[in-house]
This record gives C-alpha cells, structure tokens and sequence, in this order.
C-alpha cells in the first residue's frame, strides 16, 4: 500500500491544501482537508518524489485507511503520476500505447523467465530467458504478451558491493493505431482482466499501468479506482489454474480475438458485466449470488433467442395492422366487446399484451433448460445429487423417476429465484440452503461454459476444462469419461 501526503491544490486553483492519497492495488483513497467539492474535478499535488494528479467526482465514503482527520473525501476514478506538467483538464487522451501486469499471469504462462547456473570455479550465474512475445490480437488494437527485464544495476537503494538482482516479468501491452482516450483504454483493461480471469480462475489486481500519450516524451502511470478481482471469495479451494498456457497456447490468438469481439458486442454487455461484478471481492449473501446467475441465464437466453427483438417486431406490426382494413374488421368486434374506443391508445395496448404473451409462452425452467441442452446438460446431471439429500432438514427425499427429478429441479431453480427476488409468502418448491449452495456452482458451470463459447472453444475444449476445474470439479465430474485422466489433456 502506498501513501502519499503532502500539499495539493484543486487544478487551476492556487489553493493548498494538506491531503492524503492512498493506492492499495486498485482500491484508492483520498483525502484534503477542505471543504468537499460537489462537481468533478481534479488535484494536483505531490510527495517530494512524484507527481500526481487524482481525477474526481464528488464526495466519497471514508475508508479505514487514512490518517488525516478533519478531511473530506473524495470518490476517485484515476490517478496519474508523471514527472512533467499535466495537461489541464478532466480528459485523459491521446494514449498510443498501455503496458500492465496482472500478477496471476506468470502462474498461468508457468515458464521460467529466469535461470541460474555456474562457473567451472563454481561462481554462480543468473541470466534472464529470452523468450518471444506473444500476439493475442493483430490490427487496432495489437494486444501481446512480453517479457520485460530488469536488474538492479541502476538501482540506488541496491548495494551492488553484495547483491544483484534480475527481474524477467510477463507483461501486456495494448498499442493503438489511432491515439485512444481513457475510456476505450480503460474498457480494455477490463476486457483483458475479464479473459484472463475465466482463463485462469482468479486474478487480483492490475498493476503498474504505464501509458505512451502521443507528444509527451515522459511515460505516465495510471492507477484506476476499480475492483478487476475475480474469484477471491472461493480462492481458498483453488489450488490450480483453471487453464495453462501449454494447454491453450496453439488456440489463444483466436480465443482472445474472438473474446474481445463478444466483449466489445452491446447485446451481451448487462449479462457479461453483471456476472463478473458477482464474483469480485466483496460478499454477497448466497441467496443473492443464486438470484443474479439465475437472471444472468434468463437475460442471455433472452439474447441467444432474439426473442426481445422478435416481440418488439410483433408488438410494432400488430400497431400498424390493427389500422388496416383487414384488421379493423378483425379487432373491431373486440373492442366493441370491451367497450372500447378504436383509437391508438387501446391498439398500443392489445399489441403489448399479445408481445408480453409471446414472451411468457416460455417459463423460467424451460429456459433453462433450453440453455442447459446447449452445453452437456449440467443442470440436469447435477439434479440426483440436489435431490438425494435435503441437508437442511436431513431427510431423504423421496424416490422419483429420473426425467420427473430433473424437472423438478428446473423448477425449484425458478421458483428459488422467484422466491428470493420478489420476497414471496410461499416457500413451496424452493431450495434448501446447502442445495441452494451447491446449485450456485451448477449455474456457475453453465455460465462459464457459455463465456468459453464465446471465445470461440469448441464443446470438447470446453468440456476437457470445465471437468478438471478446481472450484467446480464436484459439480462437473459428471461430464468426465470413463479412465479420463487430468495428464490427458
């Protein structure tokens, strides 16, 4: 955690005053004692060693880390530190280039950046590896993985008399065609987070964010307020990887290409945003977590099917065709049954019912169940193992046919949900807890599953990693095949 105190003025303001940022990975604080600014603004300030100019955006919650009192906060977005004068302004623009690290990294790649040997007088020897980039995407942008070397050779807190010390660390970097302002870069970020988190299973933070802005000569160096985790609630029962470099590495331009296509499409933004903001750091009661997988499934199959689009469309011709002759003659007995004026707001209203009726002709459970059947029925394998045993109540359950016990857990995963998002009286057909927690990871299988396709995997590529998956394996063994063995893979 880093902490920077010192006199900072509010930009174009010759104003001092004391305050207090704090950088801890991607969390950011800050602090100046003053009165609180209600509009976006930005700071300039500095620490003796480094300048920074912190971007924000009205009054923020106080955190647990900050020293100074007597203070306002701050709600920031980002950070950046250079050594030159700032352009003046709440825009971030011109950036040709971004370099980061996500630490996971160098334990997905598993490759030794670095050796060491010895002499034959027996002195020792540390060299770095040279090892080639790695291209996940051409055109604009270019996206590649490399490797940056350092040593501790101009280092000055370094005694060079007793040490040295070499530095090989897997980084990635995002160059532009076309000078980017920081939203575009900011939702790469987030884009390469979100790949290598279903990649790898967890990540962290992203760190040590340089940008190359078009006619500074100077790097500058952005810290963004916003949690990229991945997974870290369940972090203590992963013990691997979900996937590794030697594994994917023939594919990974066209996993990536094709996951930055889907990232980057608008119709499946809500769904893939809200299943990556379910699973950051911060906790989130079960009974929620089932809710929100839940409408992720109903929300992407309401997208997979187009069925949204299609009951616009009906609802738009139904509006046009009432006012045709061959509809006035069909809908007028109608309306003069219900004692109707024909007029556009009772045509506007007929359409939206038969729209909302071709909606509802399927259910909750048959949605899933259609999504299910896309990828190797998970839900449905899963459903002897929920029903065996109600662990809340302790009792077995009783003996039903195998076809009426998976349709019965479609519609206990529905009417849990209902339950749970609309507060009903009645818990009849609903989830015992432990089934509850155990469904979670079965939703969270399908979810997964559906974003694999969507970086282009094949069913098998994605059945020989779902099967192994540390996290899940309990819920998705059943998709293994007789003597399949995790070196076969």
């Amino acid at each position: 955690m880093e902490r920077h105190i010192g006199l900072w003025e509010k930009e174009n303001s010759d104003k001092l005053a004391v305050a207090e940022l704090i950088i801890d990975g991607n969390h950011i604080e800050f602090y100046r004692r003053d009165y609180s600014e209600v509009f976006p603004c930005a700071f300039v300030g500095s620490d003796n060693d480094h300048r920074y100019k912190v971007f924000t955006s009205g009054s923020g919650n106080y955190g647990k880390h900050r020293t100074l009192e007597n203070i306002a906060s701050y709600r920031v977005f980002y950070v950046l530190q250079q050594n030159c004068e700032f352009k003046s302004g709440l825009e971030i623009d011109d950036i040709k280039t971004v370099s980061l690290v996500i630490h996971e990294l160098i334990d997905w790649i598993a490759l030794k950046t670095i050796d060491w040997g010895a002499t034959e007088d027996g002195e020792l020897i540390a060299a770095e590896t040279k090892l080639p980039s790695m291209i996940l995407k051409d055109g604009d942008p270019r996206v590649e993985i490399y490797f940056e070397s350092k040593s501790s050779l101009f280092d000055p807190s370094a005694d060079s008399r007793t040490m040295f010390t070499i530095n090989n660390q897997p980084r990635i970097r995002v160059s532009y065609g076309e000078p980017k302002n920081i939203r575009q870069v900011h939702s790469d970020i987030r884009a390469l987070m979100q790949f290598f988190a279903l990649m790898i299973g967890y990540v962290t933070d992203v760190l040590d964010i340089r940008l190359e802005i078009q006619g500074q000569d100077l790097k500058s160096w952005l810290y963004i307020n916003e949690d990229f985790s991945y997974n870290l609630r369940t972090l203590g029962i992963i013990n691997k990887p979900r996937t590794k470099l030697q594994k994917v590495q023939e594919n990974l331009h066209t996993y990536f290409e094709t996951w930055y296509t889907f990232y980057k499409d608008d119709k499946y933004e809500l769904v893939r945003r809200m299943y990556f903001m379910g699973n950051t750091k911060k906790n989130i009661f079960a009974e929620d977590i089932l809710v929100q997988y839940v409408r992720i499934l109903e929300g992407y199959h309401l997208r997979v099917t187009d069925e949204e689009q299609i009951a616009s469309d009906i609802e738009k011709d139904i509006k046009e065709m009432i006012f045709t002759n061959e509809g006035k003659e069909l809908f007028q007995p109608i309306f003069d049954k219900a004692n109707w004026k024909y007029n556009s707001k009772h045509a506007n209203d007929v359409a939206s019912w038969i729209a909302s009726g071709f909606l509802g002709r399927i259910n909750l459970a048959e949605r899933l169940k259609e999504l299910d059947d896309m990828f190797f029925n998970i839900i449905a394998l899963n459903a002897e193992t929920i029903k065996r045993i109600d662990r809340v109540s302790g009792t077995v359950n009783e003996s039903k046919e195998s076809s009426a016990v998976i349709a019965d857990y479609y519609k206990k995963i529905a009417s849990t949900r209902n339950y749970y998002s609309h507060y009903k009286a009645n818990r009849d057909n609903v989830l015992g807890f432990q089934q509850m927690y155990d469904t979670i990871n079965v939703l969270k299988s399908l979810i997964i599953m559906i974003l694999y396709s969507h970086m282009g995997m094949s069913k098998e590529e994605i059945r020989k990693i779902i099967i192994w998956d540390s996290e899940l394996h309990f819920q998705t063994m059943c998709l293994r095949q007789e003597g399949e063995l995790p070196d076969q893979i």
